[in-house]
């Protein structure tokens, strides 16, 4: 994901719009010892922020891991409305790891 700090929440963002099905792909190597990898995604948990009233929740469609990176492909979601995205995976010691992304719906981009 492209660095961009929200300034509400601290998260990386992203902006999505409400038709896209999008893949978004976290970079873990900051959480992970050198030389360590993930293994397996245990679960992607999608919480809306409550800043509109949700008609259309986004959607996780299919997770995949490849070195240090989880990618997420994200469906649907509601206009105007941010998601906080917790990723947990398992890495290749067997422990289990997590981040925090936050997803922020817009048809026109970034308001």
């Amino acid at each position: 994901m492209t660095t961009k700090i929200d300034t509400n929440t601290g998260l990386v963002y992203e902006v999505k719009r409400p038709v896209e099905d999008k893949t978004y792909t976290v970079n873990f190597a900051r959480v992970l010892p050198a030389g360590v990898t993930l293994a397996s995604v245990d679960s992607v948990v999608i919480t809306p922020l409550g800043l509109v009233t949700e008609t259309s929740p986004l959607q996780s469609q299919s997770n995949s891991v490849s070195g240090t990176k989880v990618s997420a492909n994200l469906a649907a979601g509601t206009d105007d409305e941010d998601y906080e995205i917790e990723i947990t995976a398992t890495d290749s010691n067997g422990d289990i790891v997590s981040d925090d992304v936050l997803i922020k719906v817009r048809k026109a981009g970034l308001k």
